[in-house]
């Protein structure tokens, strides 16, 4: 009796295994050019060896086409240097299917997003959190936009505004558009909270370098945009007013 309840129990999970790979399939057919599919952070721990056949700077990062195994595919790094025909190495990753590159123009069928590649087979890339930029801000006193917060305010309590929207006035120091279907952009007002000053924002919105600019978004802590990305403090979905 125990026996035949068992079968009848791993043959109904067959079932519901065969099922969910149905709908999973039938869920994929349905992705448009411009839809975007996050995967998983990492379908495997072990080390992909790759080989550089080409490369597109953008930004602050670098897009490479290479080659693993018999397998040509498109991942993205942070700017580094990187040599064409070199032998490299990275783990994880974060797969986009049809990522739309506003900077490029361009619509990439897959994208491994990745938080960097090695000469080492045998080292191992941390997934740290992004450095916010601590010292001297060489960007004057702005002043706060009305309703307001200043980057020292969020920085040296950033708890009392997580989750929450608020209204910033800085000048764009830095803009990488187009990453993960978001522009981030950094800003600075002139003060420092926690020895912190640069605060950056996602937005779907144009910033240029040295505008000066009010946003108003909200303020996430801990974000992790996987890959490792993690950022401390961020403000998303901005808007400028």
């Amino acid at each position: 009796m125990k026996k035949i309840m068992a079968l009848t129990i791993i043959a109904f999970s067959f079932l519901i295994s065969c099922k969910d790979l149905k709908n999973n399939n039938l869920d994929e057919e349905k992705v448009t050019p411009k839809a975007v599919t996050k995967t998983e952070t990492s379908k495997s721990k072990n080390t992909h060896e790759i080989v550089v056949i080409d490369k597109i700077a953008s930004g602050g990062y670098v897009y490479l086409k290479v080659k693993e195994n018999n397998n040509d595919y498109w991942m993205s790094i942070p700017n580094r240097d990187v040599k064409i025909g070199a032998t490299y190495y990275y783990n994880g990753g974060m797969e986009m299917k049809n990522f739309e590159s506003k900077t490029l123009n361009r619509i990439f069928e897959s994208v491994i997003f990745s938080e960097g590649i090695r000469e080492d087979s045998n080292a191992s890339i941390t997934a740290n959190k992004r450095q916010i930029k601590k010292g001297k801000t060489s960007v004057k006193n702005i002043e706060k936009a009305p309703n307001g917060i200043s980057i020292a305010e969020l920085f040296d309590n950033p708890k009392a505004y997580a989750n929450k929207e608020v209204i910033i006035k800085g000048q764009v120091v830095k803009v990488n558009n187009g990453i993960m279907q978001v522009n981030f952009v950094h800003l600075q007002d002139g003060t420092t909270g926690n020895g912190k000053f640069d605060l950056t924002v996602t937005t779907n919105e144009i910033f240029q370098i040295h505008d000066i600019a009010t946003i108003k978004g909200t303020v996430i802590l801990n974000k992790d945009f996987g890959a490792g990305y993690v950022y401390d403090v961020i403000i998303e979905k901005a808007v400028r007013l």
